[in-house]
């Protein structure tokens, strides 16, 4: 048994590790119960489990202990304390100790929810109570000691936090509680209810040291004593997420921007800034699914080879933000101190939407590691700015001395989404002009009925003249369709504050239905337009949720004008990353090609094919199935088909032809694990994913007759290590 201040624990629970990692158990000293790590199948290795001092690191998600022993009943007087270090928070509970049935009322729960709120509650099998925490939360990246006093005498139930009351709630006296014969979890909350034991929600994110109860009452004193004698430091315990473990996952591309784990969506806010590249995601550290979204931070010097920093705004530490800070833009001012503009989520106000800012906390540093956001909005959305909460994504750019601002939401007289336009002379007080695009939205009801990430980029010709702008933005909301990017070419007017576009009909930038979306840009020292987006991940949400990881971003992309249309290229730097030659030929057939390469596999390969034939293609093989990305010369239609025939790519009509004419087609292909992305004479992209079960890929050309003018092969090298 364990003695503290000369009171014995009837349960001491403590970590304890057989097989590095890979046998931990959750034991009591006296022999009273053993609690037995979750079922892990299917699950991506886990980060690090066991840390010094004995501490387990649990995930967010797919880790926690369970036990059907007989532990202590705890229904008349008792103490729970729990030792504990918090890596994050999610919006509803977390469990940290639960033997609990919400529709029978019985049982006893310690949680944690955002802010660091613990909620506590219990059952006498009649009734339920519950409680928060109020004056204290638990401490982020700190030990923290959680003691909670049941005193079934008295009736009340005192949660302390750090040796300090926090808050009591007060029930009929004399009252025990009751337990159903569920068994008791440690590291998730279930309640048999809305959270029962297969939700994906729920797990603790953090360390923890142990878990002691004692059959009887603590004072304030004691509560106070075992706190100063418990906490190991004060210290910050940060713990990143960490990539190696992800390190044998066949479908995890290596050389993409992606989010050292868990949940990753749009990247957003591109700058460059004393040497680095910056831009920022959606991220949830917590878990990979979507909850308490931050802004999670990569820099680079390439565009490449992208550096994971803190996160840099968490709705934690951002009281205009608590529920959320969601996606937005960068720029350098004209005092050269980097902005961030972020949508604010606040689900305690209506609309529940604004625009705000952060500033770096020092500005010297290139990195720009840590961020200050003020108390206030600068934009609020007011009637006659859109659809009143639907106002978000703002992109902001600086011209002809004034600042401007794109704001994502919908137009209530035509019924379709459009991006508000403000403009300001200081970033502070903004005027408002209204929408900036007229349109017929009878004829483009795939735009959906709001828009979010608008962009608005210039066109550059080959000697860097701005021949006119490109409005980017997300469809959202919409009927019977998927997600896409879609953009209108025309020329924008900073007197009238208009855009005015080309063509009538929206226009898609890539064919792979659906994958590629989530647009941001912004214009580098060297003038090119820059266009980054996200990969949806486009599988099972279940084998998604396992794997630990959601979507990535795609390869940067170059917009300039072509003849007067929208051109698309990779950017350069992404040629730096060709490792081996692996083979390469011209004037064959591609029968000759598909010879050659039969025996190459890889995960990471460029491809570059050059043909004038009426029909040809790049077909992707993994596993049992395959992938065909094809044009069309006769139909002008660039597309793609799986290995049953079954057409995977986007065709509306006319305004989806690609017309090369007498041109020939020019194929760029990029493999990386379940990434594919082909690129068809720097006019369109088209987007997929690949999943291999057994973890190869081949590639092989169609239409075995066919000409090949030219043709290369080869391995590219990954970015992380």
């Amino acid at each position: 048994m364990e003695y503290i201040n000369n009171q014995v624990a009837a349960l001491n629970l403590r970590f304890c590790d057989n097989n590095d990692g890979k046998e931990v158990r959750l034991c009591d000293s006296n022999g009273k119960g053993t609690f037995v790590l979750c079922d892990r199948e299917g699950f991506a290795d886990s980060e690090k489990a066991m840390e010094e001092n004995n501490a387990f690191l649990f995930d967010g998600y797919s880790t926690w202990f369970y036990s059907e022993s007989v532990l202590p009943e705890m229904e008349g007087d008792f103490t729970v304390e729990i030792l504990l270090a918090p890596q994050g928070f999610e919006t509803g509970k977390s469990g940290l100790f639960c033997r609990f049935h919400k529709e029978k009322k019985t049982g006893f729960y310690v949680s944690v929810k955002r802010k660091g709120v613990v909620v506590v509650g219990f059952g006498d099998g009649k009734h339920y109570y519950e409680l928060e925490s109020v004056n204290i939360h638990l401490r982020r990246y700190q030990w923290n000691c959680l003691t909670v006093v049941f005193n079934s005498e008295a009736g009340w139930c005192d949660i302390f936090i750090n040796g300090k009351i926090s808050n009591r709630k007060q029930f009929p006296r004399h009252r025990g509680l009751k337990y159903s014969k569920d068994g008791c979890y440690i590291g998730k909350y279930v309640d048999y209810d809305e959270s029962g034991p297969e939700a994906k929600t729920g797990v603790f994110h953090g360390l923890m040291q142990a878990i002691d109860i004692y059959e009887e009452v603590f004072s304030s004193k004691k509560v106070k004593e075992n706190y100063e004698a418990k906490v190991i430091s004060k210290d910050i315990i940060r713990k990143e997420l960490d990539r190696s473990i992800y390190r044998f996952d066949a479908q995890r591309p290596r050389y993409h921007m992606i989010a050292p784990g868990k949940w990753m969506n749009e990247p957003h806010g591109p700058m460059y800034y004393k040497g680095y590249y910056h831009i920022f995601y959606q991220a949830n550290p917590h878990a990979p699914l979507w909850d308490n979204i931050q802004w999670g931070h990569f820099i680079s010097r390439d565009m490449l080879h992208w550096e994971d920093e803190r996160t840099a705004l968490d709705p934690e530490d951002i009281s205009i933000a608590p529920d959320g800070c969601w996606s937005g833009s960068s720029i350098v001012d004209k005092e050269d101190i980097p902005v961030l503009f972020f949508t604010a989520g606040n689900n305690g106000r209506f609309p529940n939407q604004g625009v705000a800012v952060a500033v770096p906390e020092n500005s010297k540093d290139s990195r720009l590691t840590d961020w200050l956001v003020p108390d206030d909005l600068i934009v609020k959305q007011t009637e006659g700015m859109g659809w009143l909460g639907e106002f978000r994504d703002p992109f902001v750019w600086f011209e002809e001395d004034i600042y401007y601002m794109l704001v994502g939401t919908g137009d209530a007289c035509n019924g379709g989404g459009n991006a508000l336009l403000l403009s300001s002379p200081d970033l502070k007080d903004w005027t408002n002009h209204g929408f900036i695009l007229d349109y017929d939205y009878s004829e483009n009801t795939e735009v959906g009925h709001d828009w979010e990430l608008p962009v608005l980029l210039p066109l550059r010709d080959k000697e860097g003249i701005i021949k006119s702008h490109v409005l980017i933005f997300c469809a959202c909301r919409i009927e019977k369709e998927v997600v896409e990017i879609y953009y209108w070419l025309g020329d924008w007017d900073t007197k009238a504050k208009k855009f005015y576009k080309h063509h009538d009909k929206a226009r898609l930038i890539d064919l792979g239905y659906g994958t590629f979306t989530g647009p941001s840009g912004f214009v580098t020292p060297d003038k090119r337009s820059i266009l980054f987006t996200l990969a949806q991940g486009k599988r099972h949400p279940e084998e998604e949720f396992k794997s630990g990881w959601a979507h990535n971003g795609g390869i940067p992309l170059e917009l300039f004008c072509q003849n007067e249309e929208l051109g698309i290229r990779p950017i350069t730097e992404i040629y730096s990353l060709r490792g081996r030659k692996l083979m390469e030929a011209g004037n064959v057939s591609a029968a000759d090609i598909n010879e050659r390469i039969k025996d190459i596999s890889g995960n990471m390969l460029y491809a570059k094919l050059v043909t004038k034939d009426a029909l040809t293609g790049i077909i992707t093989e993994y596993g049992q199935e395959s992938l065909e990305v094809f044009y069309d010369r006769e139909k002008q239609i660039f597309g793609a088909r799986d290995g049953a025939g079954n057409t995977v790519s986007k065709y509306r009509g006319d305004e989806d032809r690609v017309i090369l004419g007498e041109d020939t087609a020019v194929f760029e292909y990029f493999l990386d694990h379940s990434m594919l992305e082909v690129y068809l004479n720097q006019r369109k992209s088209i987007t997929l994913r690949n999943y291999s079960k057994d973890g190869t890929r081949r590639i092989r050309l169609t239409s075995q007759n066919v000409h090949i003018i030219s043709f290369e092969l080869w391995e590219i090298l990954p970015v992380y290590h």
